[in-house]
Protein backbone atom coordinates (compact mmCIF):
# COMPACT_ATOMS: atom_id res chain seq x y z
CA UNK A 1 0.00 0.00 0.00
CA UNK A 2 3.14 2.34 0.43
CA UNK A 3 3.84 2.01 -2.94
CA UNK A 4 0.43 2.72 -4.08
CA UNK A 5 0.61 5.65 -2.29
CA UNK A 6 3.38 7.24 -3.63
CA UNK A 7 2.17 5.87 -7.16
CA UNK A 8 -1.08 7.76 -6.19
CA UNK A 9 1.10 10.94 -5.30
CA UNK A 10 2.97 11.10 -8.97
CA UNK A 11 -0.39 10.29 -10.95
CA UNK A 12 -2.33 13.44 -8.90
CA UNK A 13 0.28 15.72 -9.44
CA UNK A 14 1.27 14.49 -13.32
CA UNK A 15 -2.48 14.66 -14.43
CA UNK A 16 -3.86 17.72 -12.87
CA UNK A 17 -1.56 20.80 -13.69
CA UNK A 18 -0.84 20.03 -18.25
CA UNK A 19 -6.04 21.75 -4.80
CA UNK A 20 -8.19 20.46 8.06
CA UNK A 21 -10.59 18.23 9.05
CA UNK A 22 -11.08 14.48 8.65
CA UNK A 23 -13.77 14.16 6.10
CA UNK A 24 -16.84 11.74 6.50
CA UNK A 25 -17.57 9.06 3.84
CA UNK A 26 -21.56 9.57 3.92
CA UNK A 27 -22.31 8.71 0.25
CA UNK A 28 -25.20 9.98 -0.62
CA UNK A 29 -23.45 13.62 0.54
CA UNK A 30 -20.47 12.98 -1.72
CA UNK A 31 -22.53 11.46 -4.99
CA UNK A 32 -24.24 14.61 -4.75
CA UNK A 33 -21.27 16.75 -5.05
CA UNK A 34 -19.88 14.58 -8.11
CA UNK A 35 -23.34 14.94 -9.19
CA UNK A 36 -23.42 18.70 -9.13
CA UNK A 37 -19.84 18.93 -10.75
CA UNK A 38 -21.45 17.26 -13.30
CA UNK A 39 -24.72 19.21 -14.15
CA UNK A 40 -22.07 22.56 -13.98
CA UNK A 41 -20.28 20.74 -16.67
CA UNK A 42 -22.97 20.07 -19.01
CA UNK A 43 -24.09 23.32 -18.71
CA UNK A 44 -20.89 25.11 -19.47
CA UNK A 45 -19.68 22.62 -21.57
CA UNK A 46 -20.70 24.62 -24.80
CA UNK A 47 -18.62 27.50 -23.72
CA UNK A 48 -15.46 28.64 -26.14
CA UNK A 49 -12.20 28.43 -23.71
CA UNK A 50 -10.01 31.32 -23.93
CA UNK A 51 -6.86 30.44 -25.83
CA UNK A 52 -4.01 30.91 -22.77
CA UNK A 53 -1.14 33.64 -23.90
CA UNK A 54 1.76 32.67 -25.82
CA UNK A 55 5.27 32.75 -23.97
CA UNK A 56 6.58 35.60 -26.01
CA UNK A 57 3.61 37.60 -25.98
CA UNK A 58 3.28 37.13 -22.27
CA UNK A 59 7.02 37.70 -21.99
CA UNK A 60 7.00 41.51 -24.21
CA UNK A 61 4.02 42.56 -21.96
CA UNK A 62 5.76 41.69 -19.03
CA UNK A 63 8.90 43.66 -19.91
CA UNK A 64 6.95 46.73 -20.96
CA UNK A 65 5.26 46.50 -17.58
CA UNK A 66 6.51 44.04 -14.70
CA UNK A 67 5.39 45.71 -11.72
CA UNK A 68 1.77 44.88 -12.95
CA UNK A 69 0.68 41.55 -11.09
CA UNK A 70 -1.80 40.40 -13.97
CA UNK A 71 1.28 40.87 -16.25
CA UNK A 72 3.28 38.75 -13.78
CA UNK A 73 0.92 35.99 -13.55
CA UNK A 74 0.28 35.85 -17.31
CA UNK A 75 4.17 35.36 -18.29
CA UNK A 76 4.76 32.97 -15.06
CA UNK A 77 1.39 30.89 -16.19
CA UNK A 78 2.93 30.46 -19.49
CA UNK A 79 7.10 30.23 -18.63
CA UNK A 80 5.05 27.15 -16.35
CA UNK A 81 3.55 26.03 -18.99
CA UNK A 82 6.67 25.68 -20.94
CA UNK A 83 8.27 24.18 -17.92
CA UNK A 84 10.51 27.34 -16.70
CA UNK A 85 9.75 26.82 -13.06
CA UNK A 86 12.59 28.49 -11.45
CA UNK A 87 12.31 31.61 -13.47
CA UNK A 88 8.06 31.28 -13.34
CA UNK A 89 8.69 31.29 -9.66
CA UNK A 90 10.89 34.09 -9.58
CA UNK A 91 8.75 36.24 -11.56
CA UNK A 92 5.68 35.42 -9.14
CA UNK A 93 7.35 35.69 -5.66
CA UNK A 94 7.24 39.52 -5.33
CA UNK A 95 3.35 39.69 -5.67
CA UNK A 96 2.43 35.73 -4.07
CA UNK A 97 4.14 37.03 -1.08
CA UNK A 98 2.32 40.00 -0.98
CA UNK A 99 -0.01 39.09 2.02
CA UNK A 100 -2.91 41.64 0.33
CA UNK A 101 -1.90 40.53 -3.26
CA UNK A 102 -4.60 39.17 -6.06
CA UNK A 103 -5.18 35.60 -4.32
CA UNK A 104 -4.69 34.23 -8.34
CA UNK A 105 -1.38 34.92 -8.09
CA UNK A 106 -0.62 32.68 -4.80
CA UNK A 107 -2.72 29.93 -6.57
CA UNK A 108 -0.14 30.05 -9.14
CA UNK A 109 2.93 29.91 -7.34
CA UNK A 110 1.44 26.56 -5.41
CA UNK A 111 1.76 25.23 -8.86
CA UNK A 112 4.77 26.09 -9.23
CA UNK A 113 6.08 24.75 -6.66
CA UNK A 114 4.49 21.46 -6.85
CA UNK A 115 5.76 21.13 -10.53
CA UNK A 116 9.35 21.77 -8.40
CA UNK A 117 8.44 19.16 -5.89
CA UNK A 118 8.32 21.88 -2.95
CA UNK A 119 4.86 20.56 -0.90
CA UNK A 120 5.41 22.11 2.20
CA UNK A 121 5.52 25.64 0.14
CA UNK A 122 2.97 24.46 -2.32
CA UNK A 123 0.50 23.87 0.28
CA UNK A 124 1.46 27.49 2.22
CA UNK A 125 0.38 29.29 -0.95
CA UNK A 126 -2.28 26.98 -1.97
CA UNK A 127 -3.58 27.90 2.14
CA UNK A 128 -2.93 31.83 2.05
CA UNK A 129 -5.50 31.89 -2.01
CA UNK A 130 -8.28 29.66 -0.31
CA UNK A 131 -8.47 32.11 3.03
CA UNK A 132 -8.70 34.75 0.12
CA UNK A 133 -11.17 33.30 -2.21
CA UNK A 134 -12.67 30.62 -0.50
CA UNK A 135 -13.89 29.15 -4.01
CA UNK A 136 -10.82 29.06 -5.72
CA UNK A 137 -11.43 25.36 -7.04
CA UNK A 138 -7.43 25.29 -8.73
CA UNK A 139 -5.92 26.81 -5.11
CA UNK A 140 -8.20 23.65 -3.12
CA UNK A 141 -7.00 21.18 -6.00
CA UNK A 142 -3.16 22.08 -5.83
CA UNK A 143 -3.48 21.99 -1.75
CA UNK A 144 -5.33 18.29 -1.96
CA UNK A 145 -2.39 17.46 -3.81
CA UNK A 146 0.29 18.98 -1.59
CA UNK A 147 -1.37 17.18 1.43
CA UNK A 148 -1.65 13.94 -0.41
CA UNK A 149 2.19 13.83 -0.78
CA UNK A 150 2.80 14.52 2.75
CA UNK A 151 1.08 11.66 3.81
CA UNK A 152 -1.85 13.60 5.19
CA UNK A 153 -4.87 11.76 3.42
CA UNK A 154 -7.92 12.85 5.14
CA UNK A 155 -6.88 16.27 4.81
CA UNK A 156 -6.24 16.08 1.03
CA UNK A 157 -9.68 14.68 0.55
CA UNK A 158 -11.16 17.17 2.35
CA UNK A 159 -9.27 19.91 -0.05
CA UNK A 160 -10.24 17.27 -3.33
CA UNK A 161 -14.04 17.88 -2.34
CA UNK A 162 -13.50 21.53 -1.90
CA UNK A 163 -12.10 21.87 -5.21
CA UNK A 164 -14.83 19.35 -6.70
CA UNK A 165 -17.40 21.58 -5.00
CA UNK A 166 -16.88 24.51 -6.58
CA UNK A 167 -14.93 23.24 -9.93
CA UNK A 168 -16.02 25.07 -13.04
CA UNK A 169 -15.89 23.05 -16.70
CA UNK A 170 -15.36 19.37 -17.27
CA UNK A 171 -14.50 18.11 -13.62
CA UNK A 172 -12.80 14.41 -14.80
CA UNK A 173 -9.54 15.86 -13.76
CA UNK A 174 -10.51 16.47 -10.00
CA UNK A 175 -12.81 13.69 -9.63
CA UNK A 176 -9.59 11.30 -10.82
CA UNK A 177 -7.94 13.25 -7.88
CA UNK A 178 -10.67 12.14 -5.25
CA UNK A 179 -10.72 8.59 -6.08
CA UNK A 180 -7.34 8.18 -5.91
CA UNK A 181 -6.62 9.78 -2.60
CA UNK A 182 -10.10 7.54 -1.68
CA UNK A 183 -8.23 4.63 -3.02
CA UNK A 184 -5.23 5.24 -1.04
CA UNK A 185 -7.30 5.09 1.92
CA UNK A 186 -9.09 2.04 1.25
CA UNK A 187 -11.93 2.96 0.24
CA UNK A 188 -12.30 1.53 -3.19
CA UNK A 189 -15.81 0.69 -4.08
CA UNK A 190 -16.48 4.36 -3.83
CA UNK A 191 -13.01 4.94 -5.86
CA UNK A 192 -14.45 3.02 -8.43
CA UNK A 193 -17.90 4.44 -8.95
CA UNK A 194 -16.21 8.40 -9.18
CA UNK A 195 -13.65 7.03 -11.64
CA UNK A 196 -16.41 5.09 -13.64
CA UNK A 197 -18.15 8.48 -13.59
CA UNK A 198 -15.08 10.24 -14.86
CA UNK A 199 -14.45 7.56 -17.58
CA UNK A 200 -17.74 8.03 -18.94
CA UNK A 201 -17.82 12.45 -18.81
CA UNK A 202 -14.13 11.81 -20.75
CA UNK A 203 -14.09 8.38 -22.10
CA UNK A 204 -10.64 9.32 -24.36
CA UNK A 205 -8.45 10.76 -20.74
CA UNK A 206 -6.22 7.05 -20.79
CA UNK A 207 -4.94 8.43 -17.32
CA UNK A 208 -8.45 7.87 -15.85
CA UNK A 209 -8.55 4.13 -17.88
CA UNK A 210 -5.59 3.39 -16.61
CA UNK A 211 -6.31 5.04 -12.96
CA UNK A 212 -9.56 2.91 -13.23
CA UNK A 213 -7.81 -0.55 -14.37
CA UNK A 214 -5.16 -0.45 -11.62
CA UNK A 215 -7.81 0.54 -8.92
CA UNK A 216 -10.10 -2.38 -10.13
CA UNK A 217 -6.77 -4.75 -9.38
CA UNK A 218 -6.59 -3.31 -6.03
CA UNK A 219 -10.10 -3.85 -5.50
CA UNK A 220 -9.83 -7.42 -6.98
CA UNK A 221 -6.90 -7.95 -4.57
Amino acid sequence: MRKFTRYIVILMAASSLSACQTVQNDGGTNNQNVNEALDRAAVSAGMKRAESRSLLDAEQAYKKNSSNPMNALSYARALRQSEYFSRAATILKPFADKKDGDSKLKTEMSSVQLELGHFGRAEKYAQNAVLQAPEDYLAFRNLGIALEAKGQHPQAERAFRKSLEFWQGDPSPIMNNLALNLATQGFVEEALDILEKAKNLAPNNMTIERNLRIVRTLNER
